[in-house]
């Protein structure tokens, strides 16, 4: 990432039928400041790409889990804003597209993570929206509890 770089993503609200959501806990970026925080599945979207295409692209290969277009649907929403980074004086913009898939319960198969995601993710989870709604630990990216919330 550069300094006022634009980076956009396509995310997945991961849902089990307990209405419980699937997210990533990554560690701390210095390169950005960006501190550890959970995260939904998902990533960059590569030139070329519409977000769609991007969501099944990146749900495959950060859960193992495949599934078409048409299973992800619409886009349920999108958040975008810009990142001060940890030096206070660098920023990046970004906007992140959301789809939702609701699943059984799955083994997450990490067979198509890159070497930084084999580096970067520490840990995951299912997560209640009331834990969503009540941790301290850091969520992304910024207003992820209120798009859950708006739509579940």
């Amino acid at each position: 990432m550069q300094p006022d770089q634009h980076r956009e993503t396509a995310r997945i609200l991961l849902r089990n039928h307990k209405n419980e959501f699937f997210l990533l806990l990554t560690h701390f970026d210095p390169e950005v400041g960006l501190p550890p925080r959970w995260i939904t599945p998902g990533g960059g979207i590569d030139q070329g790409e519409t977000p769609i295409q991007a969501a099944v692209r990146e749900l495959r290969e950060e859960t193992g889990i495949v599934v078409s277009q048409e299973a992800l649907g619409e886009q349920i929403g999108e958040i975008s804003g810009q990142w001060l980074w940890g030096d206070g004086q660098n920023r990046h913009t970004y906007k992140d597209y959301f789809f939702s898939l609701t699943v059984a319960d799955f083994e997450l198969d990490a067979s198509g993570w890159t070497e930084d995601e084999h580096r970067d993710v520490l840990e995951y989870r299912w997560w209640s929206i009331a834990e969503l709604l009540a941790t301290d630990d850091q969520l992304g990216p910024h207003g992820l509890t209120e798009l859950i919330n708006s739509h579940f």
